[in-house]
This record gives C-alpha cells, structure tokens and sequence, in this order.
C-alpha cells in the first residue's frame, strides 16, 4: 500500500508507529507472564505494575540510546532529516 520511493516520511512514521505498538505488546506480555494470575492481590497488582514500568523505562532507554548511536553513524551518509526520522521510527 505505501511505497517508501514514493512517500518516505509517511512511509517511516507508519513503520515507526508499528513497531512501537510491538514493543509495547512485547513488554506487556513480558510483564504478565511471570505472575501467577490465579490468586490476584493488591501486592501482584502492585509487582505487576511496576515491572511492567521497569521494563517499558528500560526499554525506552535502550532505543533511544540505538537510535541515537544509528544515526549518528549514518549522518555521514544521509540528510539530517533523514537521521531524525530514522531515529524517531526506531
């Protein structure tokens, strides 16, 4: 349906929002499944939440910190705007 030759911006922002929605299905996912679900408590309510918020913040951090060392690798090679809509897709 989208051709990146023929609309890279919206090619990449659509690319980017996708994988942020796999990411974020990934981490809820990790994040339930190490609690046993059958006896829910406030304590579990609480474990669940915030290991759900540990690994969303490290998460963030980790691709902030790829995206920003890509594009800093690629500048060279391409257009800042280019490098920012990399960065911001990833």
């Amino acid at each position: 349906v989208l051709n990146q030759e023929e609309t890279p911006f919206l090619y990449s922002l659509v690319f980017g929002e996708g994988v942020v929605n796999d990411a974020t299905s990934v981490v809820l996912f990790n994040a339930i499944q190490n609690f046993d679900l059958s006896h829910v408590s406030s304590t579990t309510a609480s474990e669940l939440i915030l290991s759900f918020l540990y690994l969303f913040v490290m998460s963030t951090f980790l691709g902030i910190v790829v995206s920003s060392t890509l594009s800093l690798r690629i500048i060279s090679f391409t257009s800042a705007c280019e490098c920012c809509v990399v960065s911001l897709s990833i």
